[in-house]
């Protein structure tokens, strides 16, 4: 049986291992007592030894070595992804140079950790994959963009549909954007996935993200980019093809490589 670890057994491991910032994850025992935090670590670590993940060698915390493997990799990474299919089905990658760690996240609020291989394995079986579910092979109709707020985009999938069509007429002022707008509606009243993929990777001391948006529908495939217009966060949105997602998560990876980042 895999087992599975919640927020505050995570957030106990890596304080073991004394790491400064993880991806998707913040402080869960942050309004505690001090005498409550001290029982939650005494809990994840009677749980983590009854796994036989954890043990204490002359009075140091000694770990399986996959699992320590993997939370180093997690404790030490520069570089993370997050997919997050139909707003609720959420996971984690964490690289390394030639592993990856997966912290998948269950319906029950709790997460497993599986170790993957390189990340060119990674990408092309596992992120690839996920990110193209439910694309069907349509043609696509490059060139028609149409620039979305992301809180409206957001609203719209939860709507399953275009509820406030006339607060894209500022920031769409050329182009054919009303019968785009339209074609966007028929997709999302049918929609069958809406799939966010996050990507986080550390410039020095700084984190940096870039991401992107896939909606599928039977008539027609979108990406949804993040951009800056006008010191504006939106979401430039297209029809495409499956070889247009994955060149455009390619494009997501390219932007990441300008800026000199390296996998550790």
């Amino acid at each position: 049986m895999i087992p599975t670890f919640t927020a505050k057994d995570i957030y106990v491991m890596m304080q073991t291992l004394n790491t400064k910032t993880l991806i998707g994850f913040s402080n869960p025992f942050e309004h505690l007592t001090k005498y409550e935090i001290e029982k939650e670590w005494e809990k994840t670590y009677k749980k983590l030894h009854k796994l036989n993940l954890i043990d204490l060698v002359e009075k140091e915390i000694k770990l399986e070595e996959n699992f320590g493997n993997a939370l180093w990799i997690m404790s030490r990474t520069n570089m993370v992804v997050e997919i997050l299919k139909d707003g609720h089905q959420k996971s984690y990658f964490y690289f390394s140079k030639d592993h990856v760690v997966e912290c998948k996240e269950t319906e029950e609020g709790e997460y497993t950790l599986y170790v993957h291989g390189t990340p060119d394995h990674v990408w092309n079986n596992v992120i690839y994959p996920r990110m193209l579910v439910g694309v069907k092979s349509h043609s696509g109709d490059a060139g028609e963009t149409i620039f979305v707020p992301t809180s409206a985009y957001n609203a719209w999938v939860k709507a399953r549909a275009v509820t406030d069509v006339h607060s894209l007429e500022d920031i769409n002022s050329e182009g054919n954007w009303k019968m785009v707008s339209s074609q966007l509606d028929a997709s999302l009243k049918s929609m069958i996935h809406n799939n966010r993929l996050m990507v986080f990777f550390k410039e020095d001391t700084q984190w940096v993200i870039e991401g992107m948006h896939v909606l599928t529908s039977p008539s027609n495939n979108w990406t949804f980019k993040m951009i800056q217009k006008d010191n504006e966060e939106l979401l430039e949105g297209k029809q495409s093809t499956n070889l247009d997602i994955v060149t455009e998560i390619l494009e997501v990876l390219v932007r990441m490589q300008k800026q000199k980042v390296t996998i550790k």
